[in-house]
């Protein structure tokens, strides 16, 4: 299902990006392709699958953390914000792009945050490792 803000690589002969803008009753939308609309919802990332609204908090998030010029002191806040964030189940889409967000990070600083919280049936899961 496509979401207000959703990112379009390119439709038919438009080789340009562009977002959803407009949903019609027909089944048709809109896509305007100025990068000032597009940046309004892909700031960090492509936040396509996530609503208007979680778009909007995801980016108004992480417009507060990038203010931030190291990237594990990022990483760290936003695992501060995940932490905050996933005790609500509205937040799941939210949480998971933060934690996308924090791993390209990790990935750039070659460091992970020093302390965090992950779901223990995860581990249950073989997902992730435990040393007994």
């Amino acid at each position: 299902m496509v979401q207000i803000g959703d990112l379009v690589s390119k439709a038919g002969i438009y080789s340009k990006p562009g977002v959803v803008v407009e949903k019609k009753d027909d089944g048709s939308v809109v896509i305007d392709t100025e990068p000032m609309n597009i940046n309004k919802y892909h700031r960090y990332s492509n936040t396509t699958g996530l609503s208007e609204e979680e778009k909007l908090e995801f980016n108004s998030i992480l417009d507060d953390i990038f203010r931030n010029p190291d990237d594990m002191g990022r990483a760290n806040e936003i695992q501060n914000q995940i932490d905050r964030l996933r005790t609500h189940p509205k937040n799941m889409g939210v949480v998971q792009y933060l934690r996308n967000q924090q791993r390209q990070l990790m990935r750039k600083a070659q460091d992970q945050p020093r302390i965090y919280q992950w779901d223990e049936g995860l581990l249950d899961e073989g997902k992730m490792s435990v040393k007994k």
